[in-house]
């Protein structure tokens, strides 16, 4: 059994973190069972040691090790990975009987894609809109924990960083993505199918979600590119199980 560590929120639907939900679109995609392990941002370090999980960076100015999800932990395996692309690409090399995310021959491409996709589209356009929302819709536990670390990280105040969002740099990213899907047939990013590229675009577009879907920002993204993101977005909801992620999480807590 496989344990996805995860942060949740006081959403509709809990989940929000694009790093832990593109884990979690890849286990559901490959049809590979497991639970989540739900833990608020304080607790994330401690639950990271308490399984050799490894950190994913340091902290700015500190130098010390930074502890983030997304977080497995394979009891088949007995592994445990840290790192959205680190567990992708376990994933694939652990279950190759299992659908791929990644087609024969494009890991490199798929690396070079996301990565620019996550300094144009993540970086440059979607953080000024969501980093300050996103402290608005956690629970108590994490809102101060994230305010400090995001501070800590982008080395201004949300105030400040919320100037600096622009719909035009979104839609210009965006019109940057549909213009690679053009040049690739018109349908998919990657290869001839659905990929770990709609995954990454899909799974970022979606943390748009802290601000409700009755937003003028979520509208407009629903209604660029012909449609292209609406049609997206539903997948990753769909394939995520939104819905019954939310039910479980609510009956668990209700339990405790």
């Amino acid at each position: 059994m496989i344990t996805l560590y995860d942060i949740p929120s006081t959403l509709p639907g809990v989940i929000w973190s694009p790093n832990a939900l593109l884990t979690r679109l890849t286990l559901e995609f490959k049809g590979i069972s497991f639970e989540t392990k739900w833990v608020e941002f304080p607790e994330v370090e401690l639950a990271a040691k308490a399984i050799s999980a490894k950190p994913t960076g340091t902290w700015p100015g500190t130098g010390k090790p930074k502890y983030t999800v997304p977080i497995i932990r394979d009891t088949t395996t007995g592994k445990t990975i840290s790192n959205s692309w680190n567990i992708l690409t376990y994933l694939e090399d652990t279950y190759p009987e299992r659908p791929s995310l990644i087609p024969k021959g494009t890991k490199g491409l798929m690396k070079v894609f996301t990565t620019s996709v996550n300094r144009k589209l993540f970086g440059d356009a979607l953080r000024p809109f969501n980093v300050a929302q996103t402290a608005r819709v956690m629970n108590p536990p994490s809102q101060e924990y994230w305010a400090t670390v995001k501070l800590m990280e982008i080395g201004m105040p949300f105030s400040e960083l919320e100037a600096r969002a622009k719909l035009e740099n979104l839609i210009s990213a965006l019109n940057w993505v549909e213009e690679v899907i053009q040049l690739n047939g018109g349908e998919f990013l990657v290869g001839e199918g659905f990929s770990y590229a709609e995954v990454f675009v899909g799974a970022r577009l979606y943390w748009c979600i802290v601000h409700g879907k009755d937003s003028q920002l979520w509208r407009e993204i629903m209604t660029l590119n012909g449609g292209r993101w609406k049609k997206l977005v539903a997948r990753v909801e769909k394939l995520a199980r939104v819905e019954q992620v939310a039910n479980e999480y609510r009956a668990r807590s209700t339990r405790m």
